[in-house]
């Protein structure tokens, strides 16, 4: 069965999957991108994007700090605000007809406040839309969901991007049945009607329709319902791979001895995977037609065959002792002869092979003599049949290139090591020497983003193959996957091997307003702030720094969740321990005000250790208010009156530090007050009861 295969000109990416995808991989030249969920709802590319440094994260909880892509479906400006919170560099690949649709969400919540969107509600752009309307707004998949639901006086209808123009209009015309006011905001995007109604063409001239897509991909989806629609038997494929059981339902169909088939493919979907599809569907196709071809050209020829037939024994006879030299052919001779500029080599030709001086590597072109000797076995391949003296020109150097190739491409498979010394700093990466020069770009280079490549040349580095084209000469290297991998041996050893109550060793890795996160040979452990001192400690700044080489104490380990509790206070004594040997009572020391209180002042002994003034020590005289004796950030001599370990509480006196004043002299007295002093009689000043007896008697 002979098949025609016609594709539909607008099939794979649509214009804002191609922006999103080239600003991905722009962005990630300067480091690790990561896209909310898929970039593209293909996870074949979704994996080659991981492979240039594109990632997908699941979470806004995976996204601290990290430079993150707004795919082409957009978000709700919450997570935008969201991941600016957590300081994150944001690069916006929102399509620009998505972006539109947005602004006119927003738009039509204020003229109608109910805004009615037509689509898939659990549709990444449907919820992007959805962050710009309010609590009310409804979304309807069907006509039949638009008749269960009540409307409004006032609607506004817009639609996704992606959805059919048909479904659009019925949703719309029952609308303005139901209601006083319609505001109608055609918003599907033009590609993907042209798209559609591609579809629908296609399917009516073809035996079989071909949509090729993500599995989940809507669009995908509703191309695939749109062929059926129009009669057409449909299949839907997300790979290659799918395309045996395919081919052979189509065998197994009663068709006539030519069949059409039709394809098309979603706008997640590449243009490379569309050709691996049909190149797989055409391959018998070009079997037959070889085959006939064949028969042909025996038939055309037939006449001739007695003719060729003497010609061919005549020339057999001629040649039986020697081998047929084909160019591009892989030999095994026997050196016959070495020079300083060539090798002769015996390959069962007519003639001796030359392998030029230009056809060794480097290092062998020096030492020819040194290095091959007459008898020496040695692999070459066929460069040129004859030269002008009827000799075949030979390599070895392709031969090594070749097995080169071979070892690269089982290094990738075992997923392999490699170790290559930096050659050269080259626009996007590094050329790495593996025994081939393959490429690393730089956002593969590092976990993190790699500042410096300069100064990677001329080092000697380990690396995974990740691409390996010998007919391209494309050999990518992953420095990070061999990193990573590393990582996840040391992340499994450690959380093998720790146990709460150790005391390790690690590196701070980074810093929050919470507390600090600590490298301890690969995994990351949590040092919250309150577990770094004995005092209170206001931000981790103040007592580490990021690079700081520190032992931490193991608090708690969950393994489930691979977390890590980690103390820095556990290691020290606490400071109240020491407060009887380096505090006894009595002793006069030198302290720090820290806040002021109407009954006294605390001032600190040390860090963690404070204790109280009351205000009645703090002078000799009497104090009205603390702030009359003392400030915060004074530095006084205190003594110490007493201590309760338990409490942690220490009573201090100022003025027990100070000389206590002299009592002061009472006033002299005047010569008149003397005199008068001296002639004062005590009796003078008795009252008797007869007088008061005659004074009540007067009254």
């Amino acid at each position: 069965m002979l098949m025609k295969i016609i594709t539909a000109n607008s099939a794979g990416f649509c214009f804002g999957v191609k922006r999103a995808i080239k600003i991905a991989l722009d962005a990630a030249v300067a480091g690790s991108i990561y896209s909310l969920g898929p970039l593209i709802h293909n996870p074949q590319e979704v994996e080659r994007l991981a492979k240039l440094g594109v990632f997908q994260a699941d979470s806004l909880d995976d996204l601290q700090g990290s430079s993150v892509i707004i795919r082409s479906h957009g978000v709700p400006p919450q997570v935008v605000e969201a991941l600016q919170a957590k300081g994150c560099h944001i690069v916006d690949a929102t399509c620009p007809f998505v972006k539109k649709a947005q602004s006119i969400a927003e738009k039509l919540q204020a003229e109608t406040g109910c805004v009615v969107v037509v689509g898939d509600r659990n549709h990444p752009e449907v919820i992007g839309i959805l962050g710009f309307l309010g609590e009310n707004a409804m979304v309807l998949h069907s006509l039949e969901e638009a008749k269960k639901k009540e409307f409004p006086a006032r609607v506004g209808v817009m639609s996704q991007t992606t959805q059919t123009m048909e479904r659009f209009r019925e949703i719309v015309d029952y609308i303005k049945t139901r209601v006083e006011e319609v505001v109608v905001y055609n918003t599907i995007c033009r590609a993907t009607a042209e798209r559609q109604k591609e579809a629908a063409a296609l399917a009516k001239q073809v035996d079989f329709m071909l949509v090729i897509g993500g599995k989940n991909s809507a669009n995908t989806k509703k191309l695939a319902d749109i062929a059926r629609e129009n009669g057409a038997e449909t299949y839907t494929v997300e790979t290659v791979d799918e395309i045996i059981n395919i081919k052979n339902i189509i065998k197994k169909s009663n068709f006539s001895e030519e069949l059409t088939v039709g394809v098309t493919a979603g706008a997640s979907t590449p243009k490379w995977i569309i050709e691996e599809v049909t190149e797989k569907m055409k391959e018998d196709n070009v079997m037959e037609e070889k085959i006939m071809n064949e028969v042909e050209a025996e038939v055309n020829t037939a006449p001739e065959v007695e003719e060729e037939e003497t010609m061919a024994a005549s020339y057999a006879a001629f040649n039986k002792d020697f081998t047929v030299i084909r160019r591009g052919e892989r030999l095994t001779g026997t050196i016959i002869k070495v020079t300083d500029s060539e090798v002769m080599v015996d390959i069962g030709g007519k003639s001796e092979g030359v392998i030029p001086r230009s056809e060794f590597t480097p290092a062998e072109a020096e030492h020819l003599t040194e290095i091959f000797h007459e008898g020496d076995e040695v692999e070459v391949i066929v460069v040129r049949k004859e030269n002008e003296d009827g000799h075949p020109i030979l390599s070895k150097r392709k031969v090594d290139v070749d097995i080169a190739w071979d070892k690269m491409a089982k290094a990738m498979e075992d997923g392999e090591v490699m170790e290559g010394k930096v050659v050269d700093v080259v626009k996007g990466g590094l050329l790495v020497d593996v025994g081939l020069k393959g490429f690393v770009p730089a956002s593969l280079v590092e976990i993190g983003f790699a500042n410096q490549l300069d100064a990677y040349k001329g080092t000697t580095i380990q690396a995974k193959i990740i691409e390996c084209d010998k007919n391209h000469n494309k050999l990518i290297l992953s420095r990070k996957a061999y990193l990573e991998e590393e990582k996840a041996k040391k992340h499994a050893q450690v959380f093998a091997e720790i146990e709460e109550g150790q005391t390790r060793h690690g590196v701070v890795q980074r810093i929050t307003n919470f507390g600090a996160f600590i490298d301890l040979d690969g995994v990351d452990g949590l040092l919250h702030v309150s577990q770094m001192a004995w005092y209170r400690v206001n931000h981790p700044s103040e007592i580490l720094n990021i690079g700081d080489e520190i032992d931490v104490y193991v608090l708690a380990v969950d393994r489930e969740n691979e977390k890590i509790s980690l103390g820095l206070k556990q290691l020290i004594p606490n400071p109240w321990s020491l407060v009887p040997d380096k505090y006894p009572v009595g002793a006069i020391v030198e302290a720090k005000v820290v806040r002021l209180a109407t009954f006294g002042a605390f001032v600190q002994l040390e860090p963690g250790v404070e204790g109280l003034v009351h205000i009645s020590q703090l002078a000799w005289g009497r104090v009205a208010k603390t702030e009359d004796a003392v400030q915060p950030g004074d530095i006084v001599k205190v003594k110490v009156l007493g201590f309760d370990l338990d409490s942690k509480k220490i009573s201090l006196s100022i003025k027990e530090t100070l000389d206590r004043p002299e009592p002061e002299e009472p006033p002299v007295a005047s010569q008149k007050e003397v005199e008068e002093e001296a002639a004062y009689t005590p009796e003078e000043d008795v009252v008797t009861i007869g007088d008061m007896v005659n004074e009540d008697e007067t009254n």
